[in-house]
C-alpha cells in the first residue's frame, strides 16, 4: 500500500505528528494525491497497531495535546523490504483494461468511443504533466523522473489507441 509505505519513508527521516505527516506526504507526491485527515489517522492507527510506528503524547500549554509518531525498528525493516521488492506488472490491473474486457463481453462496438474519450483525457493529462514537470527546477529529481515516466506512459497509450483505431475499428 503506497500511503503506508510513504508514511514509513517520511518517518524514517524524523518523527512528526499527523498534520505534518499529511503535508510531507502531499509535498512528496507533488500535490498529486490529497489525503483527508481521516485517512491519515486511520493509517497511523494501523501502523501503530502493527508495531511499525510508536506514538508519544506531547502535552502543550494552551493547545490540545498532540501525538508524535516515530518509526520503530520493525517499521524500518518493513520499509527496507518494500523498497527492495520488484514492482509487479499486471496486464489487467487498471481501470481501462477492465472496461475493455467488459465491453468485449457486453458490446464490443462501444470500445471505440471509450478509447476516443480516453485519448482526449490523455492529451489533457500530458499537458498538465508537462507543465508540472517544467515547474521542477532540478531535472534530476526523482519527482521529475516520475512525471517523465507518466508522460511516456501516456504517449505509449496514445500510440496504442492510434494503432487500435487504424487496424481494428
Amino acid at each position: 500500500m503506497a500511503v503506508k509505505h510513504l508514511f514509513l519513508a517520511i518517518l524514517s527521516k524524523k518523527a512528526m505528528h499527523g498534520y505534518d505527516l499529511k503535508n510531507a506526504f502531499e509535498q512528496l507526491v507533488s500535490n498529486q494525491w490529497s489525503l483527508n485527515f481521516g485517512q491519515v489517522y486511520t493509517t497511523l492507527t494501523r501502523l501503530e497497531r502493527d508495531g511499525l510506528v510508536s506514538a508519544e503524547e506531547i502535552r502543550q500549554e494552551e493547545k490540545p495535546d498532540k501525538k508524535i509518531y516515530r518509526l520503530t525498528m520493525e517499521g524500518q525493516r518493513q520499509l527496507n523490504l518494500w523498497l527492495g521488492q520488484e514492482a509487479e506488472w499486471s496486464v489487467f490491473h487498471d481501470e481501462l483494461s477492465f472496461q475493455l474486457a467488459a465491453l468485449e463481453y457486453i458490446d464490443r462496438s462501444k470500445a471505440a468511443k471509450l478509447l476516443s474519450d480516453y485519448r482526449l483525457y490523455l492529451l489533457q493529462l500530458m499537458n498538465e504533466l508537462i507543465l508540472k514537470k517544467a515547474d521542477i527546477k532540478d531535472e534530476n529529481s526523482l519527482t521529475a523522473w516520475i512525471f517523465e515516466r507518466n508522460i511516456m506512459k501516456a504517449e505509449a497509450d496514445l500510440k496504442w489507441i492510434e494503432l487500435y483505431s487504424q487496424n481494428r475499428v
